[in-house]
């Protein structure tokens, strides 16, 4: 089977899905299968990589971007978050926001930047992870979308 990223929309994706973010210590209560965009990486028939994009009127998201141990260090994170990027383009999405307790670096190589909270739009306010589930000292990062 080819490797590939692919968008979750069957339950048993969707549980492996939330099983692999769990293995990565990483929230997957609030997720939504319908309401999101969620996607995979799948290697030789095995979900190895996830990630996921909230949209909140013109600004997206990212979240539960994860990469299964023993298959880090070959550029699924990078593939998946630029298959994300991508596709907020498409979708007209002005911005993407995040925020991360660990992974400040690999976000700054991929051209986003530190934001303070009072910089994020309202909607996205409104999310579980900025609402609950991230604490406050998790970093809040943006990628303008041109």
């Amino acid at each position: 089977m080819d490797n590939a990223i692919i968008t979750i929309s069957r339950e048993s994706d969707f549980l492996d899905f939330k099983n692999l973010l769990k293995s990565s210590n990483l929230p997957s209560e609030d997720l939504n299968m319908q309401r999101d965009l969620l996607v995979a990486y799948v290697e030789d028939g095995q979900m190895v990589g996830t990630g996921g994009l909230e949209i909140y009127g013109s600004y997206g998201l990212l979240r539960s971007l994860s990469v299964k141990l023993g298959t880090r260090g070959k550029a699924l994170g990078t593939a998946i978050t630029t298959y994300l990027i991508e596709e907020a383009r498409r979708r007209d999405i002005k911005g993407i926001y995040l925020l991360t307790e660990t992974a400040r670096g690999f976000f700054q190589r991929k051209g986003f930047v530190d934001v303070t909270r009072d910089q994020v739009p309202m909607e996205l306010h409104a999310s579980s992870e900025f609402s609950v589930t991230c604490p406050k000292t998790a970093a809040v990062m943006k990628l303008d979308i041109v």
